[in-house]
């Protein structure tokens, strides 16, 4: 899999930024995260791939919905509110001509499968002007959530070490 070695080394540094600050409370510091992940045939994450210019736009948003993005630091974060208050969010670290996504979160009561596409398509605005021609996502298992939408294809697997 040397082609995808090479894609990940691009994108390790991206997905640590992804999972920065208040990330994942069981994979430790970021950097230990994308570290303790290698390309491997099986693996138990999957990374997925999707063209910036597949991705639906612009953002289909819920009566009362809007999109708040803000840059911090290594990587940026984009927020859809429904009626002012906080209700799915995610964030984007660009390197160059690609992009990662993760850190979905959705405030309890609010539909993944409604306000996931909205976030996603949103980051991918955002991947667009910064030129990134592909995201890339990981998602632990081999599905991808309903809420990233269609497009997406497997660009390769990952295992702890």
């Amino acid at each position: 899999m040397p082609a995808f070695d090479e894609t990940w080394k691009s994108i390790a540094p991206l997905w640590a930024a992804v999972n920065g600050p208040g990330g994942d409370a069981h994979s430790g510091s970021p950097a230990a995260a994308a570290t303790a992940l290698s390309p491997s045939s099986g693996g138990n994450a999957v990374v997925f791939a999707v063209r910036t210019a597949d991705v639906e736009q612009p953002p289909r948003l819920p009566e009362g919905g809007d999109v708040v993005g803000a840059p911090l630091g290594p990587y940026d974060a984009v927020e859809v509110t429904l009626f002012g208050r906080p209700a799915a969010k995610g964030r984007i670290a660009f390197g160059d001509s690609v992009a990662v996504v993760g850190r979905f979160e959705f405030e309890h009561g609010a539909d993944p499968d409604e306000l996931g596409p909205a976030v996603l398509s949103a980051l991918a605005e955002e991947a667009f002007l910064e030129g990134a021609e592909v995201i890339y996502t990981i998602v632990e298992g081999v599905e991808a959530p309903s809420y990233l939408g269609t497009g997406w294809t497997e660009a390769g697997r990952l295992a702890r070490s």
